[in-house]
């Protein structure tokens, strides 16, 4: 029996702890981003976050732009693309455990400006954070 209440006490132990990937809004990692990283004159800049939560821990966001994919990110996670100014469609396709459809967004920016949007920790949806704003 004593083993057994140990046993326990071991197990609420770990639920207790804190992941650190659970904690903060972090980049998405170089391996799992593959372009418009490099800004060039002209540019325009769009910041996705994808919301903290354990909600959506077992699940990704494959990040489309223009139908061509460029990340894929997990929760607590934030993504900076240098674009082309003009009009451009984000696309958000949920995988993994929570797979649901794909959201599109109109991600038309101006030279020079800025556009966030945001993807709940579930990551099922896709909302323009703020209007945009010209670089400092």
């Amino acid at each position: 029996m004593r083993y057994l209440a140990i046993a326990g006490l071991v197990l609420l132990t770990g639920c207790a702890t804190q992941n650190e990937r659970h904690v903060g809004i972090h980049d998405v990692l170089s391996s799992t981003t593959f372009a418009y990283q490099n800004p060039s004159d002209g540019d325009a800049t769009l910041t996705i976050v994808r919301d903290q939560g354990l909600w959506g821990a077992g699940c990704s966001s494959a990040i489309y732009l223009d139908d061509k994919v460029v990340a894929d990110m997990e929760i607590g996670q934030q993504l900076v693309l240098h674009v082309p100014s003009g009009s451009r469609k984000l696309t958000v396709m949920p995988h993994g455990a929570c797979s649901s459809d794909r959201v599109d967004a109109d991600a038309t920016v101006g030279q020079g400006e800025t556009k966030t949007f945001s993807i709940p920790a579930s990551g099922e949806g896709l909302a323009a954070a703020a209007a945009a704003q010209p670089k400092a």
